[in-house]
């Protein structure tokens, strides 16, 4: 969809990054049997967009470099921490940016 095509870098760069990381194309499963990639037209995180959904988990505002990682850690059995990547650590869910601004 739009925000997520235009949002942060675009969804249409995480796709080719993690497409590129992993040898596989959307409805394929790696050799391994670990990752599968299924691509879909909307996850409802449009104001943090570009976004994945790992299990049961959202990964959003995302960079390559993000992707990477992330699919790194998972690669070695670990779980990285999901919500609003790229360094935003104030943020949990959908605040802005610059922090919340009501019912504060």
């Amino acid at each position: 969809t739009t925000p997520c095509m235009l949002g942060g870098v675009g969804s249409d760069v995480i796709l080719q990054a993690i497409k590129d990381d992993l040898g596989i194309n959307p409805g394929e499963t790696t050799k391994d049997g670990q990752f599968s990639l299924l691509e879909v037209e909307c996850l409802g995180a449009c104001v943090n967009a570009p976004m994945v959904q790992i299990n049961d988990d959202y990964y959003e505002d995302l960079t390559v470099a993000d992707m990477k990682r992330i699919l790194a850690e998972l690669k070695a059995g670990k779980k990285p921490t999901p919500g609003p990547q790229s360094g935003q650590d104030h943020r949990f869910a959908c605040e802005p940016k610059t922090g919340l601004t009501s019912l504060t």
